[in-house]
């Protein structure tokens, strides 16, 4: 993913990033250990973890004494939302579409074709 996620800052954007990556819910030690890069403090990243879950980002599961934390949606839900949120933001979604498709890998093109044609076609009222 490039860029935040809208409405979430760059460290909280790292964070769902490394939940996504984990492919399991994971305790905040594990992504502490997951952003070794940053290195963020343990506390800094419990912080973020709360702030996620308040922002219904991520859940979380107690298992003993730990919390183990999972995001709320995958990845391909999130990008379909950018992508919704950026035609609406277009002011013309017809042309956005269009430039949008113009710039589509051929394969991509393929599987958007298959999945169009899956639709049945509504009538116009």
């Amino acid at each position: 993913m490039s860029g935040e996620a809208p409405g979430l800052g760059p460290l909280e954007t790292e964070v769902v990033e490394a939940l996504w990556a984990g492919g399991s819910p994971m305790s905040v030690r594990e992504v502490v250990e997951a952003l070794a890069a940053r290195d963020p403090a343990y506390t800094t990243v419990s912080t973020v973890l709360e702030n996620l879950r308040r922002k219904e980002w991520v859940e979380r599961e107690r298992i003993g004494r730990l919390w183990f934390y999972r995001p709320l949606r995958d990845r391909a839900s999130h990008a379909a939302d950018r992508m919704h949120g950026a035609l609406d933001d277009s002011g013309d979604s017809h042309t956005a579409l269009l430039r949008f498709v113009d710039r589509m890998d051929p394969q991509d093109l393929d599987v958007l074709r298959d999945l169009l044609s899956d639709i049945p076609r509504r009538e116009n009222p």
